[in-house]
């Protein structure tokens, strides 16, 4: 390279790649070659060349583009990722081009029209950790656009870049349709629900007009509006959007119809003194009815403190009954009207019910929607963690192999849901319970945890997976996390029972006992829980406690079998033997 043509200077860099590329090809060739050519003929190049982008290199699945403008950059990045479902939505689901992008400020080194360094790697380092269908732009990127367009962001944390001496802070675009304004001429036309539900944060009201409480609320709604958006199986309606309700009083059904959401957060604040109270409430749209409520008392002093304290609770709280509500939404339904989301909401109760009727109608109503949408993740985790509690309770076998059908669908919930939390840590408590593929599945729930870090549900996957693959401190931590961030969570008892068996593991049976005892009261159907407690009261020198455990498990379980437990691939096996001695003087069956 010559030095005369070497020069360093500050761009804009857009970097884009087709999500699974290598196997779109190998399913079709010709076709993803023709489809992919089309897209960037009609949509992608245009863009670019419409928001005054160059294009730097192509390569097969992916581009290199320079831009002038941070603006003009998300613009078209947030265009081509809006525009894609549409064009996709005639193809069958396992061949759908989807492109991850991400953009970067930095300095970059030209030669002639090429570019190269630190800016260009940053780039496409978190290109690779964008989601199919998103957007990653760097924390210059974030601070320029914030307050210029109506996009939202969302903090994925400091991640490392090959070759860079620090790392780089990373937040994804919110580019959902709802994160745009409703144009003044269609506020009145009927919006349908989207496929998965729509959730807005409405303007709390500051009901003693004093303009410091006015700024608290703003943070307190705009704090909410980031943490829900992080559970993607619903939309959350952007801040710009539902600011513009504002002192408007709207009713339920009105908001339903002008945003096409079926819920709302709403809430208002009172002040007296140094101290206010706040009020929130979850209602559903169309009804007005309320399905959740709390309030709150503190004072602006420690605004930080109540700030916190109002999002946690009211995300541990909102998470659980938002999925309650569309649980009985899908069943009031028609099953033959169902869609794949609908059918795997439906399911999500029986999956869990750890029972065998229950596993048998799970999975019925799963197949069926696998007759829909063999890829959808959440339904593959569902149908893996169902099978995978076949193959341990020897439950009559429904495939060939109950062991390798869940394998074989944790496996494909991970490769396709990327950006589905739930998905990824219940497929990753699979992988840890029936293979020794521990990196596999640690790196799903590092996935699930890092996309959606509030979610007690997914914080209870994950610390099974961490305490089967051998971190009891994580474990205890993330499972103690979301046993205090959502007291309302049905599928809590996963929580307390990792916390109750990674105790166990490190030698700690005393504070195994009341966690175990949790897990039993959250799910009496789930056998491991007396197990686990069982054994605390073993290790403790306390026979006639386990007994009694073991005859109740025996009573509520007759089924239940030693055998159920050497199926698990603990990451200490090698220690099961002593443990199993223990049960079977318990009065435990093989």
């Amino acid at each position: 390279m010559s030095r005369a043509l070497v020069g360093h200077r500050v761009a804009v860099i857009m970097c884009a790649d087709v999500v699974g590329y290598s196997r779109l090809m190998g399913i079709d060739e010709e076709g993803t070659l023709a489809a992919l050519q089309a897209i960037r003929g009609d949509l992608v190049d245009v863009s670019i060349e419409r928001h005054s982008g160059r294009i730097v290199r192509a390569m097969g699945d992916g581009l290199l583009v320079e831009f002038g403008s941070v603006i003009d950059a998300v613009r078209c990045a947030v265009a081509v990722q809006q525009a894609m479902p549409a064009r996709v939505a005639d193809a069958p689901a396992d061949r759908r081009i989807r492109f991850r992008i991400a953009i970067n400020m930095g300095d970059v080194v030209s030669d002639g029209d090429l570019i190269y360094g630190d800016g260009v790697n940053v780039a496409a380092r978190m290109e690779g950790l964008a989601e199919p269908g998103g957007i990653n732009v760097s924390r210059a990127v974030r601070d320029q656009v914030r307050d210029r367009l109506p996009v939202a962001f969302t903090d994925l944390g400091e991640h490392e870049v090959p070759n860079s001496p620090r790392p780089v802070r990373v937040f994804r675009v919110i580019t959902d349709d709802a994160a745009l304004p409703p144009a003044a001429a269609d506020r009145h036309r009927s919006v349908l629900p989207p496929e998965k539900p729509a959730i807005a944060v409405l303007p709390f009201q500051n009901l003693g007009g004093d303009a410091e409480a006015e700024f608290f609320l703003d943070s307190v709604a705009e704090d909410l509006i980031t943490e829900l958006s992080r559970a993607r199986w619903f939309s959350v309606v952007a801040r710009n959007t539902s600011a513009s309700y504002q002192g408007k009083g709207l009713d339920p059904k009105q908001l339903a119809r002008d945003l096409g959401v079926r819920y709302a957060v709403e809430g208002s604040l009172r002040k007296a003194g140094a101290r206010v109270r706040i009020s929130c409430q979850l209602v559903e749209a169309a009804s007005g009815q309320h399905l959740w409520a709390d309030r709150f008392d503190g004072t602006l002093e420690d605004s930080f403190e109540l700030q916190d304290k109002i999002t946690e609770s009211v995300i541990g709280s909102v998470a659980p009954v938002l999925r309650g509500a569309e649980i009985e939404r899908a069943r009031r339904k028609p099953e033959a009207g169902l869609d794949v989301y609908e059918i795997t909401v439906r399911a999500l109760p029986a999956a869990f019910a750890e029972t065998e009727a229950d596993n048998r109608e799970a999975l019925r109503l799963l197949d069926y929607g696998f007759g829909i949408d063999p890829s959808y993740p959440t339904a593959n985790a569902l149908a893996a963690w169902c099978h995978q509690q076949r193959h341990l309770m020897d439950w009559p076998a429904l495939r060939v192999d109950e062991r390798e059908e869940a394998k074989r669908l944790a496996r494909r919930a991970i490769s396709t849901g990327a950006d589905v939390p739930l998905a990824l840590a219940v497929a990753g408590a699979v992988r840890a319970t029936l293979t020794r593929d521990h990196d596999l599945a640690l790196a799903a729930v590092d996935r699930a945890t890092m996309l959606n870090p509030t979610a007690a549900v997914v914080l209870g996957f994950d610390a099974i997976t961490r305490c089967l693959c051998g971190d009891y401190r994580r474990s205890i931590e993330n499972g103690e996390k979301a046993l205090r961030l959502s007291p309302l969570e049905p599928l809590l008892y996963h929580a307390a029972l990792a916390v109750a068996l990674a105790f166990l593991l490190s030698g700690q049976p005393e504070a195994a006992v009341a966690p175990a005892r949790r897990a039993i009261e959250g799910n009496r159907n789930f056998a491991f829980s007396y197990a686990v407690l069982a054994l605390a009261y073993a290790r403790l020198g306390q026979p006639a406690e386990a007994a009694q455990t073991i005859g109740r498990l025996m009573r509520t379980i007759p089924g239940f079998r030693l055998g159920a437990l050497r199926r698990i691939r603990f990451s200490g096996a090698a220690d099961l033997q002593s443990d199993l001695a223990l049960l079977r003087e318990a009065q435990l069956p093989e």
